[in-house]
C-alpha cells in the first residue's frame, strides 16, 4: 500500500506543488509528512486517473486520443520533433510534451520545473522497486504499471533529480511505428525494371515515415490484411473478382481510374453495392509527379467526381499511379482531405506469367497488417484465377480480410 500512494502523489504533484515542495527538498521529513496528508485526501482519485491514462490537471486521457484532439484544445504546439518513428509535440507554457504517431497519442509527459526538484532516492525509498528499470549513461527510468498503461519517471543520473513523469501506452506506440518492408518478387522483370523497383522501395520508406498521417503502406500489427485492386474497372476481370469476393463473403478495395469508371459505371456500382470500398487511382493513370500542380489537381478531381457521380460518395482514399508521389502531390492530396494508400505486398501480377506466381507472393510474404496490391484491369485474368487460392490461404491462417477504412481508422468517403 505504501508504494501505491507515492504514485498517486506524483500524479497530483503539479496541482499541489505549493504544498509539497514549498521547502527545499533536503528537508525530506517535512515533505514526507505533507505527502502523507496528500495520500489520505487524493490516493483513490488519482490512481483511478492513472489507470485511465490521465495526468492530474490535464483534460486528456490516452484512450482514443489523437493529436488533432490536443490541437483543438490547446492550439498548435510550439515545436514538434520527429524521433525514432514518432512525433513529440511540445507545449512549454504548460510544461507538457505529447508523444504521438499515426496510431494516435501514446504519451502524456509532464516536465514541470518544480516537479524536477524531487529526487529519485525519495521515490525509491517510498515506492520500492519499479516493475522495470531502464538505464543509460545519463538517465535512469523507473516504470510502474497502472492498469493497461505505464507510469514512468525519468531521473538524471548525475544529481538524482526527476526530469519528467509520464503516463504511457506502449502498445499504441508500437502500433504507430509498425512499418513493413515492401515485399514481392517476379523472375519476369527486366533488369532495368527491377533496379527501378528496388530504388522506389528504398526511397519510399523514409517518405512514409516523414508523413505518417498523410500516407500509409500497411495497417497496424493485427491479424488482418486488405486486398486492393488497381486500374479497373473493366467489363470482365473486375466483375469476376467481385463475384469471387461475394462467394467468400469478404470485402475488397478497388482503386478505380476515373476514365475507366466512366466507361463501366455498372461495374463500379456493383462493387459499391456489394459492400466493397471504392477509391480513386487518378483519371488517366499518368505519373502525376511529372505534371504541373494544375494538372495534378485535375487528375485527382476528375476521378473523384466521376466516382461520386456513380455511387453518390466522394472518395477519400487515393493511390497514385505507379506509387509515384512527391511532397507537392502529397500536399495537394492532403489539402483535399485525401489519404494516400500504397502497399506492403506487391503481387506483381502485371509482370508474372501464371496465377501460381501471384499466389506465391502472398503465401511467402503475408504479415499482420499487409496491404496487398493486385490489379483488376482487362489484362489481369491471372489475378482473378489466383484469388480463390489466395483467399483460402489467408482464411485458413485466420487473417481477417478488411476494408481500408477499418484497417486505417479513417473515413472512406466525404460526409
Amino acid at each position: 500500500m505504501k508504494g501505491k500512494w507515492i504514485v498517486a502523489c506524483l500524479a497530483v504533484v503539479l496541482c499541489l506543488l505549493p504544498i509539497v515542495i514549498s521547502e527545499p527538498i533536503s528537508e525530506q521529513e517535512a515533505n514526507l509528512k505533507e505527502m502523507e496528508s496528500i495520500k489520505e485526501r487524493y490516493e483513490n482519485h488519482v490512481l483511478d486517473m492513472a489507470e485511465k491514462g490521465m495526468l492530474e490537471g490535464q483534460p486528456f486521457h490516452l484512450s482514443g486520443l489523437s493529436i488533432e484532439d490536443v490541437i483543438n484544445e490547446w492550439g498548435e504546439p510550439s515545436e514538434s520533433l520527429f524521433e525514432d518513428g514518432s512525433f513529440y509535440a511540445s507545449y512549454p507554457r504548460r510544461h507538457i510534451v505529447i508523444g504521438y504517431n499515426r496510431a494516435g497519442v501514446f504519451e502524456l509527459r509532464s516536465e514541470h520545473p518544480e516537479l524536477q526538484q524531487l529526487s529519485g532516492a525519495l521515490i525509491l525509498s517510498e515506492l520500492g522497486p519499479p516493475a522495470e528499470i531502464r538505464q543509460t549513461k545519463r538517465h535512469r527510468q523507473y516504470i510502474y504499471r497502472a492498469g493497461e498503461y505505464e507510469w514512468t519517471i525519468l531521473i538524471d543520473q548525475e544529481d538524482d533529480h526527476i526530469l519528467h513523469q509520464a503516463v504511457y501506452n506502449s502498445i499504441q506506440k508500437d502500433r504507430g511505428e509498425y512499418l513493413l518492408e515492401i515485399k514481392g518478387d517476379s523472375s519476369s522483370l527486366m533488369e532495368s525494371a527491377r533496379i527501378q523497383m528496388d530504388k522506389w522501395r528504398k526511397e519510399i520508406r523514409p517518405f512514409i515515415e516523414k508523413h505518417p498521417f498523410s500516407i500509409s503502406a500497411n495497417g497496424e500489427n493485427l491479424k488482418q490484411v486488405a486486398l486492393t485492386f488497381d486500374d479497373g474497372p473493366d467489363e470482365r476481370v473486375t466483375e469476376e473478382i467481385i463475384d469471387i469476393l461475394r462467394e467468400y463473403d469478404v470485402p475488397g478495395n478497388f482503386f478505380f481510374l476515373g476514365s475507366q469508371a466512366a466507361l463501366y459505371p455498372r461495374i463500379v456500382q456493383k462493387a459499391y453495392l456489394d459492400g466493397h470500398l471504392i477509391a480513386s487511382h487518378s483519371d488517366e493513370h499518368l505519373d502525376l509527379t511529372t505534371l504541373t500542380e494544375e494538372q495534378m489537381q485535375a487528375q485527382i478531381d476528375r476521378s473523384s467526381r466521376q466516382i461520386e457521380s456513380i455511387i453518390g460518395k466522394y472518395p477519400n482514399f487515393f493511390r497514385p499511379p505507379y506509387g509515384e508521389i512527391n511532397a507537392k502531390l502529397l500536399n495537394i492530396l492532403s489539402n483535399e482531405g485525401k489519404h494516400t494508400v500504397l502497399w506492403s505486398i506487391d503481387t506483381l501480377d502485371w509482370s508474372v506469367h501464371t496465377a501460381a506466381e501471384v499466389t506465391e507472393n502472398v503465401k511467402r510474404y503475408v504479415r499482420n497488417g499487409d496491404i496487398i496490391l493486385m490489379h483488376s484491369n482487362a489484362e489481369q485474368a491471372k489475378t482473378a484465377q489466383a484469388l480463390r487460392e489466395i483467399l483460402d490461404y489467408l482464411i485458413n491462417r485466420d487473417f481477417e480480410i478488411v476494408k481500408l477504412d477499418e484497417m486505417l481508422n479513417r473515413e472512406a468517403y466525404e460526409n
